[in-house]
């Protein structure tokens, strides 16, 4: 598990920098999206630990999670 929890943090900073921008500027994203992809990543866990070590549901929870937590961090920001 520890080899797709990095991956998909690693993709998460990769999907900050492609959708919002620099790093620096947007660190509320970056948290979003680092939060997004772990929560994916358990949720992949829980439900299919057969594909913990799979390279390709590893590339899809790293774009998919980050994406999924700037989606929420955005509703919930124009819900405020």
């Amino acid at each position: 598990m520890s080899e797709l929890l990095f991956s998909a943090v690693l993709g998460s900073f990769f999907m900050v920098r492609l959708f919002r921008g620099p790093w620096l500027r947007n660190p509320q994203y970056l948290a979003a999206a680092i939060a997004g992809s772990v929560a994916g990543t358990l949720i992949l866990h829980a439900f299919w630990p057969a594909l913990d070590g799979d390279f390709i549901a590893g590339a899809i929870i790293g774009a998919v999670g980050p994406l999924a937590g700037m989606a929420l961090f955005d509703a919930f920001l124009k819900s405020a």
